[in-house]
This record gives C-alpha cells, structure tokens and sequence, in this order.
C-alpha cells in the first residue's frame, strides 16, 4: 500500500523505541499513525497485539474504523463478537479501558492505546505489565490529544514523544481547521489545536472526584432524562440520566461525536429513548431547528432551561457527598468525555480577577447534564432561580 504521512506521523511510525507517543489535537491524524505501525508490526512476524480505547463505543465508532481503513485487505478474518481480527501475522485484541482490570489476561507482544488520556489512569500500568509476549518486553505506543495535565502527562518522561498541530495535517479541509479556530481560544486552544498539555485552574466542579463520582451503578430508575447539546464542529452530545427512588442521579452512557449531522443526533436520541424508556427529553434552547426536527421526528423534545449559574448550582449540590457517604450524581466509567469536561470545566476570569461565569469552551456534556439534571427536579419542588419546568412533556410510549 501506499500512504502519505506528514513529517511527524513518518517519525513516530519508525520510532523504534519501545514507548513512544504521537500527542496531537484535534485530526492532526493520531489514530491513523498508530494504525499505520500497528499494520507494519503486525506484518513483520507472527504476534497478539491489543488496541485499546477509552470506551466501547469510541472503540467501535473511531479506532476500529481507522484500522479497517489502513489495514484493509490486511485484515483476513474478524471475530465481531469477541471484536478480534487477524491482521497480518497478528491476532489482535481490541479492547475498551472504561474497567482496566478487564485488560489483565494472556501475555501479548504489542499494544496500542489510542486516545489515552482519556482512559482511566490505571490502564497505563495494567497493559505495560502484559507486554511479555514470548519472553520479550514489547512495545505500547500511545495516541491523543491531551486533556489536562492527569495521568499521561505524568507518565511522559517514559515516553519518546512526537507532537502535531491540528493545521499539520494537510488532508483536512482548509474550512474546517477554520471552523475549529474560530470556535477554540485560550487554553483550551492550545490542549485541542496544538496538543499541549496545559494546566486548568478555577475548575467550576472542584467537587468532582474520580474515586468518589465515577462508578458503576444499575436500576431500577424511577425517571430517566435525556440531555442533549446540539453542535457539529462541537460535539454533539447526548446524556442518559437515571434518577433512582432516592432521587440520585445516575449518568449511564454518553453518545459524544464532533462533526455529527442533525439526522444522526436525533436517529441516535430515538436509540437511546426506545433502549432505556426515557420519560424526558431536554434539548439546548438556542437549538430550534433541532427540536422541531426532533417532534417532526415524534420524540417531544423539551427546550430546556437554561439559567447557566442556576444550573450549575443543581450540578454542585448533586456532586457534593451526603451523610451516608455517597453523592447525589455518579457518573459511569463510560462516560469518557463527560469525565473529562468535569476535570477542565473552568471559571472565565472577568474584571478584577471575579469568576462569575464559565467559560463557553469544553462545555458541551456540561451542558446537556445541565439540562438533564434540572429537567428532572420533582414537579412539586418549590422553583429557585425559575429554572424549574411547570409543564414538562414527555416522551411519546413505544
């Protein structure tokens, strides 16, 4: 086959150093360098390899589709439900790291952790610790784009390490480099164009902890709401929230995809209202053509409320740990991004150094839990802020 790779993906590609890197932002083309050594490794002599993702789904929807891309006829055979393939002279895992403890079993030769700052910090460890394919210390190379300064920044020293800008890969459209420039400043421009590790002061949800917030958690659920965020250069996200018979809340799944047309968002809302039964729906209120797709659609979307600070509040007293111990919002392990938003979620520093308001960047799962949060305080709760709904519409039944 033949490819084209920038300067750096050809670097990193022949990197023969045991763990390298390749930290890029956003389509710098991360996932398709790592796909490209995957396949020369896995052409050179008989080996397991692992590729891991941060969840199932981002596993099936990116990695595994970027593979199937490079790899092509390479691939001879695959497994769908053990999600295997022979790629080559490998047998490859593929494999999600929202419970790394999942990752421990047979010894392998290679792995891949694609998106890796966004894996739970335990899986660095748990995977380096398999690499000993026929008696031999193997490679594990990482691919991302940064999200704070957590795990992978500390572990970066072990690393050798390659960096790309967004605007360094020249097969991305000129209009969509542009879109992503214009909508990122700051920070958060600098971790999602340039791939810098960058440190996030002023976090609006301090309260927000991995050991205490992130957990699994089944039903049954008294209530379960939707929240959605519409974008497109943004992501699009929908929240699937499950209020229990105490009235904690549950964040069970996440769907999260920049660049996803409007049909795709409401098909994927239609999926996750039939799956779980949801009661509610609440939709961003700047998004009126959304919602009136959505109705068109037969799901009754809500315009949700959207008093920011007020909302912020809800999320806050939902974090905060009660007298038995346990908080009042829990997020599921799956939720990647959603987790990430809480750890980087900043105050806006305005005139005299007041922080009276968030920033409009790495807001949007805020924002669609926002909306499913609020939508799903009790009818009869008295209203603070008006933000409660007096008319809530619910989903049509299947």
């Amino acid at each position: 086959m033949k490819i084209s790779p920038t300067a750096t993906q050809d670097n990193f590609i022949r990197c023969p150093d045991r763990f390298t890197a390749f930290i890029g932002g956003i389509g710098s083309g991360k996932s398709w360098a790592g796909a490209v050594k995957a396949l020369i490794r896995s052409a050179a002599e008989p080996s397991v390899g692992l590729v891991i993702a941060p969840t199932y789904p981002m596993l099936r929807d990116a990695t595994w589709r970027s593979y199937q891309e490079i790899c092509g006829d390479a691939i001879t055979s695959y497994n769908r439900s053990e999600f295997t393939a022979r790629i080559g002279n490998a047998e490859v895992l593929f494999r999600s790291a929202d419970n790394p403890d999942r990752l421990r079993g047979p010894n392998i030769d290679w792995a891949h952790i694609d998106e890796a700052a966004l894996c739970p910090p335990d899986t660095w460890n748990v995977v380096i610790g398999r690499l000993r394919g026929h008696g031999k210390a193997g490679p594990c190379w990482i691919t991302s784009t940064p999200k704070g300064r957590n795990w992978l920044y500390a572990i970066l020293p072990q690393l050798t390490l390659f960096r790309a800008h967004t605007r360094d890969n020249t097969h991305l459209a000129p209009e969509f480099i542009t879109s992503l420039e214009a909508a990122y400043t700051g920070l958060f421009a600098r971790q999602e164009l340039e791939g810098e590790f960058v440190g996030f002061e002023g976090l609006v949800y301090e309260e927000f902890s991995r050991e205490v917030h992130v957990q699994e958690r089944g039903g049954p659920w008294a209530q379960v709401i939707l929240g959605c965020d519409e974008g497109y250069t943004n992501p699009a996200v929908i929240l699937v929230v499950g209020i229990d018979g105490d009235g904690r809340a549950h964040v069970i799944t996440e769907f999260y995809r920049r660049r996803a047309l409007q049909a795709e968002v409401i098909a994927e809302a239609k999926r996750l209202a039939f799956e779980t039964q949801a009661d509610y729906l609440f939709v961003d209120p700047s998004a009126a053509g959304l919602i009136a797709d959505m109705r068109f659609a037969g799901l009754a979307a809500n315009s949700a409320p959207n008093a920011v600070l007020d909302g912020i509040q809800v999320v806050k007293a939902a974090l905060a740990v009660q007298g038995d111990g346990r908080p009042r919002l829990t997020v599921s392990p799956s939720c990647a991004n959603l987790i990430a938003e809480f750890e980087s979620y900043c105050w806006r520093e305005g005139k005299g150094g007041l922080r009276d308001e968030p920033t409009k960047e790495n807001d949007h799962a805020m924002d669609a839990l926002r909306y499913a949060l609020v939508g799903a305080i009790p009818e009869d709760t008295p209203p603070e802020g008006n933000y409660v709904y007096d008319e809530r519409v619910a989903i049509s039944p299947y």
